[in-house]
């Protein structure tokens, strides 16, 4: 049964080491699909990074039997933009529901916190993963090349309300 929770100050030591492990692994997976030599900011992250942001923004770590198994991160970028952000799963667990069921506890989380829309940025050209984001039921809002190859503007609505998501242009 895989466990879902918010990381905290309990055993954070531990949940860092295993975020920094499994973000290192997932995102040098997709930089090999990007097909372009580019510098990805999750490549680059340090412990204090990931420390940073489990007392700053919220995140979650899905667990089984004591082993992390993936992590996503939420900030606020308005009262009513959540960016989801360094999403990853353990290689040796994707296509395994780990990643959905993690979405999925997350995507609740930002109904309860009221949120109305969340957005995300991903790589227009890794098929699999903007179509894994579809069946999530996000759609491309718009997409740029300012990080050297074509990001999509992904954003799952949570409400009808009219929401100005100019914030997540900037991420």
């Amino acid at each position: 049964m895989l466990n879902i929770f918010k990381a905290g100050e309990e055993n954070i030591q531990e949940h860092i080491n295993d975020i920094y492990t499994i973000t290192k692994s997932a995102f040098a997976l997709y930089k090999d699909n990007l097909h372009a030599e580019i510098s990805l900011g999750a490549l680059s992250e340090t412990k204090e990074d990931i420390l940073k942001d489990i007392r700053q923004n919220t995140v979650y770590i899905a667990e089984k039997n004591g082993k992390i198994l993936g992590s996503l991160r939420i900030s606020r970028l308005s009262s009513d933009v959540a960016y989801l952000y360094r999403f990853a799963v353990d290689t040796d667990e994707r296509n395994k529901g780990v990643g959905a069921e993690l979405l999925s506890y997350a995507v609740e989380e930002c109904k309860k916190d009221g949120y109305s829309v969340i957005a995300l940025h991903t790589n227009s050209k890794y098929y699999k993963l903007a179509r894994y984001y579809y069946g999530m039921n996000f759609y491309v809002h718009s997409t740029d090349s300012s990080r050297g190859y074509i990001r999509a503007l992904f954003l799952k609505e949570l409400t009808d309300k009219p929401v100005d998501i100019s914030c997540a242009f900037k991420k």
